[in-house]
């Protein structure tokens, strides 16, 4: 099975117990607290891989910090508090956080964002794991389009620049998720009420800044019974800088929920163990999400802080069924094919004394100039211009041309290319 039949299949596991939760006669808050903890350990239980020396606990605590925390995915043994079922742990063994809510409203969206928004506190400064380093990195090429490697050589934007920490303070963080299986009844009215608890909190008066709302901040994941807002910082999900360096950084969803808290899990469980891609499945569709959020960096009375921008959308918008969509690599033209193919023998070009490139570019009269053909290529999102060298920006680029005569190339770190262009053979 692969990770869209799992997630299904977990999906009408939690509507099932969601029902017969919702069903008992029980007042009592801190019992109807303990009945939605426990059906979150259930499914996160369920949702891990043996043999990782892996644990679910509840009601416990980071090293450090007094706030409880409802349910958390741990890697290896803590340190039982006496007397008590609860336990603590260092912030390195920490791989998950849930806060789990029966009912998500307005209240419970603030009460969740405030119990997870300071935990940066208590995991930097650090010696990182190995893997936080190539999670770091494979998000900041997703979302930004150039390597890491362009900080040293001095080619960040101010834009930039603030994303680059952003990220690397995502990637040290574990995954953070409010989950509530009541809630909101649309999803229109679930980024309404969001909103309006972030203009609550917006900086008017820069003497008296309101810390906490830096898009590392935000929850990984919050699940309102049917209803997502996802964050894109490459952690899995990616939504690359757009135009005016504006980050959509996060976006709602009414699809399956369970398949995001999968893909949320299992990717920080497949950098820190190094698990086989085949866990994900062919990955030739995409998840349906609705733009929410965008954020870029900002000055106001000489400081910098984070500007957001609310992408508004009427109600009628979400009365359609999300449908997934299809994943394609990108489609080149020959000129572009084959400075891709010379880059995936090569690894780099050196835009400065390769003399013949430019004359190559330009003898089609597609481009205006050697410039113009560096930006579209670029925008494909699988090279980066850093000191004068033309280099890619993937791991594992591959080329092909398909049956039809269309040049494709893309990323096959995860076999989804060749799983790609096989079923596209296949078809002719």
């Amino acid at each position: 099975m692969d990770i869209t039949t799992i997630a299904d299949l977990l999906n009408e596991f939690i509507r099932a117990e969601t029902e017969i939760l919702n069903q008992q006669d029980i007042k009592h808050p801190t019992t109807i607290g303990a009945m939605y903890e426990g059906l979150t350990s259930i499914i996160l239980e369920k949702s891990v891989f043996a043999g990782l020396n892996l644990c679910v606990v509840k009601n416990s605590f980071i090293v450090g910090c007094d706030k409880e925390f409802d349910v958390m995915l741990v890697e290896g043994d803590g340190e039982r508090v006496p007397h008590t079922d609860r336990y603590k742990y260092k912030p390195e063994q920490i791989i998950a956080i849930i806060q789990v809510k029966k009912n998500l409203y307005s209240k419970d969206i603030k009460d969740g964002f405030n119990n997870l928004q300071f935990l940066i506190d208590y995991f930097e400064p650090r010696s990182p794991e190995e893997f936080v380093g190539r999670l770091f990195r494979d998000a900041f090429r997703a979302i930004c389009r150039k390597d890491v490697t362009a900080k040293k050589a001095g080619e960040f934007s101010q834009y930039e620049e603030y994303i680059y920490y952003t990220l690397r303070v995502e990637a040290f963080l574990p995954v953070r998720i409010i989950w509530g299986y009541n809630g909101f009844a649309a999803e229109f009215s679930f980024r309404e009420s969001f909103a309006e608890y972030l203009k609550e909190n917006l900086t008017i008066d820069m003497k008296n800044k309101k810390a906490g709302f830096g898009p590392h901040n935000f929850p990984s994941l919050i699940l309102c019974g049917q209803f997502s807002m996802i964050k894109q910082n490459g952690m899995p999900f990616i939504c690359p800088v757009q135009a005016g360096n504006w980050w959509p950084f996060y976006t709602s969803s009414s699809y399956n929920p369970a398949k995001f808290f999968l893909e949320s899990i299992w990717t920080r469980l497949s950098y820190k163990f190094e698990l086989p891609n085949e866990i994900f499945g062919e990955d030739l569709t995409l998840d349906p999400a609705n733009r929410f959020l965008d954020c870029r960096i900002a000055e106001k009375d000489g400081f910098w802080g984070w500007e957001y921008n609310y992408f508004s959308l009427n109600k009628e918008f979400f009365e359609e069924k999300p449908e997934l969509g299809d994943w394609r690599p990108v489609e080149l033209d020959l000129q572009q094919y084959i400075v891709i193919s010379e880059l995936c023998s090569k690894e780099e070009i050196d835009l400065v004394a390769d003399k013949d490139l430019e004359s190559f570019v330009m003898k089609e009269s597609v481009y205006t100039s050697l410039s113009d053909f560096l930006s579209k290529l670029q925008m494909t999102g699988l090279v980066f211009v850093e000191s004068n060298k033309l280099k890619l920006l993937t791991d594992q680029c591959q080329c092909a041309i398909l049956p039809t005569g269309q040049f494709v190339a893309g990323e096959n770190k995860s076999g989804r290319f060749i799983n790609w262009v096989m079923r596209e053979v296949n078809k002719k």
